[in-house]
């Protein structure tokens, strides 16, 4: 409960950075308001992962190879900790199609998912994190069923999705979301933290 509340914490000093830039992006790149604000929702997701999975940031980069490649070992006692994991990608699954529809297809949206937890988890080298290939498999299982939620989603209410072939946008969001919290969120946290504390 700790962790969630400090997510949200951190996601709240993102926020202050990252509302503007979207809105300002969607003034001058977008030109659609219900797609920046999807934008600016997808991006604090992504900020929230990036600060639940302990990316390295510009104040705390080290070198930690710690490397779990035995898949399904420590699955069972640490259930919480994978169905956490499944959880964590489900969200992804479900705005990559509804956003972009490049990943209409469950092929697309899988291998997106896939590519992304497999950079998170060389990008946790440089963290106190393990990389652990159960964390991959467990990504990619919530990235499945965010697609399956997105499909049903889609057919109920299809109003929700974007419907412009802008597919680039997803590394535009991501781009900006990673520069943001990788040189200029831990001096914003930084800031707050030594003010409360």
């Amino acid at each position: 409960m700790y962790r969630i509340l400090i997510t949200c914490f951190e996601v709240a000093l993102a926020a202050i950075v990252i509302i503007p830039v979207f809105l300002i992006m969607g003034k001058t790149l977008f030109h659609n308001r219900k797609k920046t604000i999807y934008y600016i929702v997808f991006a604090l997701y992504l900020a929230a992962v990036y600060h639940l999975v302990g990316l390295p940031c510009i104040q705390y980069l080290q070198l930690d190879l710690s490397v779990h490649l035995i898949p399904f070992v420590g699955m069972i006692s640490d259930w919480k900790n994978s169905i956490l994991n499944i959880f964590l990608f489900v969200p992804l699954g479900i705005f990559l199609p509804l956003l972009f529809e490049k990943f209409r297809s469950m092929k697309r949206t899988v291998l997106f998912g896939t590519c992304m937890t497999f950079l998170i988890e060389l990008l946790q080298i440089f963290t106190f994190r393990a990389t652990d290939i159960n964390d991959i498999a467990t990504n990619i299982i919530g990235t499945c069923l965010g697609y399956l939620i997105a499909s049903i989603i889609s057919k109920k209410a299809p109003q929700i999705m974007i419907t412009d072939k802008t597919n680039y946008e997803v590394f535009v969001v991501l781009g900006i979301v990673v520069a943001i919290m990788f040189f200029i969120q831990p001096f914003i946290s930084g800031f707050f933290w030594n003010f409360i504390l």
